[in-house]
């Protein structure tokens, strides 16, 4: 579990050097609450239909609206957005 949100986690790392995103995959912002910090994370856009991430998308969209310019932002906790990732199998590339 850890070494699985170790590399999806996109805080000190990048594709290939340029700060791209692998292929089938999308960045997300997870803003955390009061006192945490954001994470950002590259995630496998299959993963994304997993009812627990596609619950935080929803989340995402009636804070944001469905017309977010750049990173997606998702207003969650850290901890629940890993927990979720979790639940839902989520891999990521090799990059």
């Amino acid at each position: 579990m850890r070494e699985l949100i170790r590399r999806l986690s996109f805080s000190d790392r990048v594709s290939d050097g340029s700060g791209g995103v692998p292929r089938g995959c999308v960045p997300l912002l997870v803003i955390g609450d009061g006192d945490e910090e954001s994470e950002r994370f590259v995630v496998r856009v299959e993963a994304l239909r997993h009812p627990s991430l596609a619950a935080l998308l929803e989340m995402a969209a009636q804070e944001f609206g469905y017309k977010q310019e750049g990173i997606l932002r998702v207003p969650c906790a850290v901890h629940q957005f890993k927990q979720a990732l979790s639940t839902a199998g989520a891999v990521s590339t090799k990059y």
